[in-house]
């Protein structure tokens, strides 16, 4: 079985090289295995004409990676669709170039799925979620007959990068579309599921190391784009989906609340602790205060004056005893 994996990237110096050796250190399955069949990894990677290292970087694998296109494109959606065309794999796969295969025998495991479930079309995992201020978690997506209600709220559904296509779907549904910016494979998610015909599956597997934080991340314009393919799907114009729509909507506003409000209480508890801590702070430095007055007061008395004179005094006898010794 070959599997084509697909990686577009534009300036990506600082991540693309951890991304290329996830897929070229994937392993194949052994001899001893329950499990036989040939495993082919196709590699293509498509650029969009990068300014800083990533071609020379790219430059080091050229012996490993079997397809390199760098040209001009209009966006991340263009440049997948060359790689979809230029792709000759069975099953086609997208990893971005901030991205990494989770493990060393992600395909492997994914051949056996896909071997053993023929009749599947798309396949889908679970990811790591790796967010900016350094924490990672792990998500699973909802099963597929929840997907469709799970889209409406942009929630618990899947993403590309832990996905695997069958090649021919691309021919049966299109390829992405390069109208939107950054929301193309939701729209194309939405006539995945809106064609009965497609057999789609989860397999309960960790896929791909993903980062958050990219264009996705973009949140008013992401919205703006999903809401529009919303409004175009005929399936979500439906009475009954009209209704689910609008709940999720209320439900979203309350879930934001919600966060408003825990954030706020939050904020209420750290300047209380802080006022607490200005506080604690202000009257120990009185007591500070209050000692160093007490200090300069006995400086300045008989008796500190005689204590001294006592110490002196006991340093001098000392320093005679020892010259005698």
């Amino acid at each position: 079985m070959k599997i084509s994996i697909i990686t577009v990237c534009k300036n990506s110096e600082q991540t693309i090289e951890k991304t290329i050796q996830s897929v070229l250190s994937q392993s194949i399955l052994s001899e001893s295995s329950l499990f036989q069949t040939d495993i082919e990894i196709e590699y293509i990677i498509v650029d969009g004409l990068s300014t800083d290292r990533t071609l020379e970087i790219i430059q080091k694998y050229t012996s490993q990676i079997h397809k390199v296109i760098s040209e001009t494109d209009s966006g991340i959606y263009q440049a997948m669709n060359k790689g979809i065309q230029a792709a000759t794999g069975e099953w086609l796969y997208f990893l971005n170039s901030d991205d990494y295969l989770f493990d060393n025998t992600v395909i492997q495991d994914v051949v056996q799925c896909l071997v053993h479930n023929p009749e599947y079309d798309f396949v889908y995992g679970n990811h790591e979620a790796r967010f900016p201020f350094g924490k990672s978690s792990i998500h699973q997506p909802a099963p597929p007959e929840q997907a469709p209600e799970e889209f409406v709220s942009l929630g618990n559904c899947f993403i590309q990068p832990e996905s695997f296509f069958k090649a021919t779907l691309f021919q049966k549904l299109g390829l992405f579309s390069e109208a939107y910016r950054i929301a193309a494979d939701y729209e194309w998610f939405m006539r995945l599921f809106s064609d009965p015909t497609v057999k789609i599956t989860h397999f309960p597997r960790v896929i791909v190391s993903y980062a958050h934080g990219g264009a996705s991340s973009q949140i008013r314009p992401l919205f703006e784009e999903t809401f529009a393919i919303q409004n175009q799907v005929p399936l979500y114009q439906q009475t009954d989906w009209i209704q689910k729509r609008l709940l999720k909507l209320q439900q979203s506003f309350i879930d934001k609340y919600d966060l408003l409000e825990r954030t706020h209480h939050l904020s209420q508890k750290r300047e209380q602790r802080i006022r607490y801590l200005e506080s604690r702070e202000d009257q120990l430095q009185a007591q500070v205060d209050a000692l160093q007055a007490e200090l300069t007061a006995l400086k300045t008395s008989k008796v500190w004056y005689v204590r001294s004179l006592w110490f002196k005094l006991k340093q001098a006898i000392r320093g005679n005893t020892d010259k005698h010794q």
